[in-house]
């Protein structure tokens, strides 16, 4: 696999087990968010929104130089929005200290949630990006199914689009203090 942004394929769907292979899909997916180097190759630049979804991101490969320069020049396209739903953001910030930099020059483009009740509770978590979606079955396993059906995407938008009414901003950028 290449580490040039947007020089990948898109993940193959169905079910995938390994946490290496796992790790593997999320990256693969979130190269391909770069615009395409040719017109033929399969690319989800398109997606005007990414869901990143887990209790804490500290095992996703988001510190990698290829995941970041794809996700800064799916970005910079503009109209797009990264946004990460999770509980623990301390562990991704000590997990991924590059991407924590990375996303304050982002801030405007990254909103950050977390349940008010400190648990996540759908069962929802992976990677959204319609009409691809990336769904941990199970996490300390490994296993990650890959799906393509669009009104599936959908409606797993809409039950998070209904969870984050329970949710609150937060992983702020700067830390105010006296």
């Amino acid at each position: 696999m290449s580490n040039e942004p947007g020089s990948t394929a898109l993940p193959a769907p169905g079910v995938h087990v390994g946490r290496r292979a796992c790790n593997d899909l999320l990256r693969q997916a979130l190269l391909t968010l770069a615009p395409p180097a040719t017109a033929d190759m399969p690319s989800l630049s398109g997606a005007r929104q990414v869901w990143l979804i887990d209790h804490q991101l500290g095992d996703w490969p988001l510190d990698n130089d290829a995941v970041l320069a794809a996700l800064t020049a799916w970005l910079r396209q503009g109209g797009r929005s990264l946004r990460l739903l999770g509980t623990d953001f301390d562990s991704t910030a000590r997990a991924l200290p590059r991407f924590a930099r990375w996303r304050r020059d982002w801030q405007h483009a990254i909103d950050i949630h977390q349940p008010t009740d400190g648990h996540l509770a759908t069962a929802w978590r992976g990677l959204l990006a319609p009409p691809w979606c990336l769904q941990w079955l199970d996490a300390p396993d490994g296993r990650l199914r890959v799906f393509t059906d669009l009104t599936q995407c959908r409606a797993t938008e809409s039950l998070i689009a209904d969870f984050l009414q329970r949710c609150e901003p937060a992983w702020p950028s700067t830390t105010l203090g006296l």
